[in-house]
């Protein structure tokens, strides 16, 4: 291609011989010359390139951040604006809780049952534990050692070398070592940790429940239990009101600064002060509580009832619970413990399991409010009253107690044609219900008819609860189509069940004239200052009889105590009146077993209380009804003699107080049927050795078997192999200016034997005794006194001195005193 030569002359650059610089053409050949033109020309097209895309990069970053964090301002502020404002709150705000004190169970004479108490729990960082003056190996024995803390555990949690960081141990920034642990124990520890310069650990209060009497009224307090946030009631009274004694927790919730947590000023902090929890005040009165459990724990040593012993004392007008028991009991403040009644032997043969199925199916039940039984005998009165307030029956009215034959399955027979062979004949009413002839009672549900007979069941609350402020109470189970042979079998209480509490309240509207009242516990409720909000008033549900109804047959249930089968129900100076049961069990296993009742109030003259006691099926066929009123009979004695009431003897009662009865001749015998024959007079049994239990064979009594007794008196049980060195021993209480009945009581609790000479006044006070006060002798001794009126000119004296060293020690430190259940020897 032919060059084109570029002049240097006076022609403007851009032009070559008037030819225009645009019409020159580029060469097209390889040439150098051309190839440097080239790359002058590229390096700047490709910077340009190269930025382009930079700023294209950069603008696309950008707007995608912008998209992003547009989208995140969006769900911050819109769509999860809640979350992410309480997160900013956590960091600026603090929330300090306070924890409610829960309220105080009183007696009804405002002695606490239940407190608030704390126990501990140790924490620990496990990578903080050191020490200046111990190793890891120390550490760890100390604490076990201290606590008892499983080494193992504390292995597992305690790092060999805090700085390690492939130790996991390391990561845990802290947890719970010990749960449980007194007062006493953490200072030990605590001191432990300070003289060891031992760091790492902290304790952490724990509200707690403290129950101020153990076991004493335990199915009724019931318990509560920590369960990490607060204290919940499980049982009882502590289940049933837990809102009211709980109360509400309390808080503040302020901004504080993030490093040093301090509150900020000027801030406004949102707070609710904390609400303690409302105390509850019983009608259950500790003394007559211990009274009643004192009778029911001997009941059950006695005659070991597969299913317990019930007992229940009760204001008749009102419907206040002074006591209720149902043995086994447990202890409060350990409730997964052997509870009463249980040999060790036994306790520790069951595995972990079956002792707390154990405890939650005997122990904690309450049996008096969850249980039924076969009211038996029991159900006669309230039958008579229907009978009574139909105008169906009279007490003069003659009946025949043959056996009744519904049909050819059923015939009814009275108890004595099972026994003996033969019934009582013609008999007027009366007679009928002293004898507890079932035939007669039968007849008499057969006048009142069906719908009329049920009428009254319903009306007396046996279809339903009777409303206790307790948790789980059962109720009786009845026919709901009921035939006549139901009725008939009903009408002396069989083929049916009731509770305890439904028993008792029904006894109770008879007593109080026809009233069915709800049954309470609580008497009132109080706010932490002690003043009264809510008053449990007296609630009647329905009247279901007359008075005139009532007292006719609050006239025979006296019958029966002074006359008939419930004779040992009688205290002397408190006339009884009640009714006694036997119901026998006829199908399963347990043929032929019995559930032996009484019920009754006292004083007959003027109630006072209504007392029931249920012996549940004793493992000895026979025991008979004697022993629920024997047992009962203590309750009522104690009791009344506790609430002040004057005994009022009559001139029978004084003689009757100083029958005597020979003691029963029981060696080779069991000692649950031994203590069976004997308390048929009305005597009480003592086991004379430690290791003696219901199946334990007796060898000897004392007194012997030739003895005589008053029917207050005591009987010493002792099997073989037991020298007199070793016999039950106890002292003599000084009997100086007592009463007939109060020397009897005198030695009654000293586990003694008292007779008053017979040439004594009975109406005087004591003036001389066989043993002096403060001797030691054998439990069981016979101390004889003298009564006179008239009082010797330095008896005043010498009464002063006397009460003023040793006046019927109820708890001497080396003698057998306090219950007839008490089993310690003299050493």
């Amino acid at each position: 291609m032919p060059r084109i030569r570029i002049s240097n002359g006076s022609n403007p650059v851009g032009s070559i011989s008037g030819i225009k610089r645009e019409q020159i053409k580029e060469p097209t050949d390889g040439s150098p010359e051309n190839g440097q033109e080239n790359q002058a020309q590229s390096k700047p097209a490709n910077r340009s390139i190269y930025a382009k895309m930079w700023i294209g990069i950069v603008a696309v970053v950008v707007v995608l951040y912008t998209v992003y964090l547009l989208f995140n301002l969006y769900r911050t502020t819109v769509t999860d604006y809640d979350k992410y404002a309480r997160a900013a709150a956590d960091e600026q705000w603090t929330l300090v809780t306070y924890s409610a004190s829960r309220g105080v169970i009183y007696d009804a004479n405002m002695v606490p049952l239940a407190s608030n108490t704390y126990d501990y729990t140790l924490i620990c960082s496990p990578k903080m534990v050191t020490s200046t003056l111990m190793d890891r190996q120390q550490i760890m024995d100390g604490v076990v050692s201290i606590l008892g803390v499983n080494y193992e555990k504390l292995d597992k949690m305690i790092p060999v070398d805090p700085t390690d960081k492939t130790d996991k141990r390391n990561e845990v920034a802290g947890c719970d070592v010990m749960k449980n642990i007194s007062a006493e124990k953490k200072d030990e520890f605590s001191k432990w940790a300070k003289d060891n310069k031992v760091k790492g650990f902290a304790f952490v209060a724990v509200p707690q429940r403290y129950y101020n009497y153990g076991s004493l009224a335990s199915q009724v307090v019931g318990y509560a239990k920590n369960d990490g946030v607060s204290l919940n009631g499980l049982y009882g009274l502590e289940a049933y009101y837990n809102t009211i004694l709980s109360g509400d927790d309390g808080y503040r919730y302020s901004e504080t600064d993030e490093i040093t947590g301090g509150v900020l000023p000027y801030s406004d902090a949102t707070s609710i002060a904390v609400s303690d929890g409302n105390s509850i005040v019983t009608n259950i009165d500790i003394s007559i509580q211990r009274i009643a459990e004192e009778a029911a724990k001997e009941a059950y040593d006695k005659f070991d009832p597969i299913d317990g012993v019930c007992a229940i004392v009760m204001n008749p007008y009102t419907g206040a619970i002074y006591a209720m028991v149902s043995i086994p009991n447990y202890d409060l403040n350990d409730p997964y413990a052997r509870p009463y009644g249980v040999g060790e032997e036994a306790w520790n043969y069951m595995d972990a399991d079956t002792r707390v199925k154990y405890v939650m199916a005997n122990a904690w039940r309450n049996r008096c409010v969850s249980d039924t039984y076969e009211p038996g005998s029991t159900f006669k009165a309230l039958t008579t009253c229907m009978a009574f307030e139909e105008n169906l029956a009279r007490e003069d009215q003659t009946f025949n107690d043959a056996p009744l034959k519904l049909s050819e399955q059923h015939t009814i027979s009275c108890w004595m044609q099972k026994t003996a062979g033969f019934n009582h004949g013609e008999e007027t009413l009366t007679k009928a219900f002293e004898n507890s002839c079932n035939p007669v009672f039968a007849q008499l549900a057969q006048k009142i008819g069906i719908t009329k007979y049920y009428s009254y069941v319903r009306m007396l609350g046996f279809y339903d609860v009777t409303g206790i402020d307790l948790p789980a109470e059962g109720k009786g189970i009845f026919h709901k189509n009921p035939s006549k042979v139901d009725m008939s079998v009903l009408s002396y209480g069989e083929s049916s069940t009731v509770t305890p509490i439904q028993l008792i309240t029904s006894y109770c509207a008879i007593v109080n004239g026809g009233d069915l009242l709800v049954p309470h516990i609580v008497k009132y409720i109080t706010d932490p200052e002690g003043n009264i909000v809510d008053e449990i008033e007296p609630e009647v549900v329905r009247t279901v009889f007359s008075e005139d109804t009532c007292r006719r047959v609050r006239k025979l249930m006296e019958g029966v105590v002074s006359d008939g089968t419930g004779s040992a129900g009688k205290v002397a100076g408190y006339a009884v009146a009640g009714k006694t049961s036997t119901s026998t069990i006829d199908v399963g296993e347990l043929k032929g077993l019995h559930v032996l009742s009484f019920s009754c109030y006292a004083p007959a003259y003027d109630p006072k209380i209504a007392v029931l006691v249920v012996i549940n099926k004793p493992r000895d066929k026979a025991v008979g009804s004697s022993s629920a009123a024997s047992t009962a009979a203590k309750i009522v004695e104690g009791t009344l003699s506790y609430m002040g009431v004057e005994r009022k003897f009559t001139e029978e009662e004084y003689s009757e107080m100083l029958k005597e009865w020979y003691v029963q001749k029981v060696d080779g015998l069991p000692a649950s049927q031994a203590a069976s024959k004997i308390s048929v007079n009305g005597l009480s049994t003592l086991y004379g050795t430690l290791d003696m239990n219901s199946e334990t064979i007796v060898a000897r009594t004392y007194p012997d078997y030739y003895k005589t007794l008053y029917k207050t008196g005591v009987v010493v049980l002792y099997p073989e192999n037991v020298p007199e060195e070793e016999m039950l021993t106890t002292r003599v209480p000084n009997m100086a200016g007592m009463s007939a009945i109060e020397c009897v009581e005198a030695c009654l609790k000293m586990n003694l034997n008292c007779k008053i000479d017979k040439d004594s006044d009975i109406k005087g006070v004591c003036i001389s005794q066989s043993v002096a006060s403060g001797q030691t002798v054998k439990a069981g001794e016979i101390i004889h006194v003298k009564l006179s009126s008239t009082v010797p000119v330095d008896y005043t004296k010498q009464t002063d001195a006397a009460n003023s060293s040793t006046v019927v020690d109820t708890a001497g430190e080396d003698g057998v005193a306090g219950s007839n259940n008490n089993k310690r020897r003299e050493n």
